[in-house]
């Protein structure tokens, strides 16, 4: 199942994440990747059976460089566990690399400052 951000807080200098999507039980999964067709990352997140996307389309992209270092929480409760690590690694390897496809690449390098 897709989730869709579409609220991200600042709360006590940890960044809660919030979805279109109702509240799933899941644990994170502790991974990041891209899905460089819709311009978006994807955290996956397990619910014992299946993986889920939580899904951070491009109008989330500054503020996810604005707070990368921080902890990040889905509904403020559930720790994305290396997320400011996997999302360092993921841009490192994105920039310069035009297999994600040379117009994502130019415009992560653009909003990231890379």
């Amino acid at each position: 199942m897709n989730l869709h951000v579409n609220e991200i807080k600042l709360v006590d200098d940890s960044v809660h994440v919030f979805t279109e999507e109702e509240q799933l039980a899941v644990t994170p999964a502790g991974q990041l990747l891209t899905d460089s067709d819709h311009f978006q990352f994807v955290y996956l997140l397990d619910d014992g059976d299946v993986y889920h996307h939580l899904r951070f389309v491009e109008e989330t992209w500054r503020m996810m460089n604005e707070y990368k270092e921080k902890k990040w929480y889905l509904y403020g409760t559930i720790e994305l566990e290396y997320f400011s690590e996997e999302f360092t690694m993921l841009l490192d390897n994105i920039e310069g690399n035009h297999n994600y496809g040379k117009p994502f690449v130019e415009r992560v390098e653009e909003v990231f400052e890379l």
